[in-house]
């Protein structure tokens, strides 16, 4: 087995995986009992060790990150302080420009 051959089969087990979790993630929040998942791996399909942990390593990485939404709030206020700031040091310039 050629090893392109091996890693579309790994790509393809992957997405099924992926496939299922969004559907019991649909049937969670519409309050439906989701389906029994089938198997997806095979053990010629799986990836080795070493992917598969750094893929998990990857995937909690990106699950416990800060949703998007606190992460624009948090960069819109990072933006309004400085251009306020900026806008203070501009008047405070032009105020001692002109009494000098």
């Amino acid at each position: 087995m050629s090893d392109r051959l091996k890693e579309l089969q790994r790509q393809r087990a992957l997405a099924q995986e992926q496939q299922e979790w969004l559907d019991r993630e649909i049937a969670r929040e519409m309050g439906v009992a989701p389906k029994s998942p089938a198997p997806t791996l095979v053990p010629s399909q799986a990836g080795t060790p070493a992917v598969d942990i750094e893929a998990n390593r990857i995937i909690e990485q990106y699950r416990s990150a800060k949703p998007i939404s606190s992460q624009v709030k948090q960069g819109c206020f990072v933006y309004f302080f400085a251009a306020f700031a900026l806008v203070g040091l501009g008047i405070l310039a032009l105020y001692f420009y002109g009494h000098h």
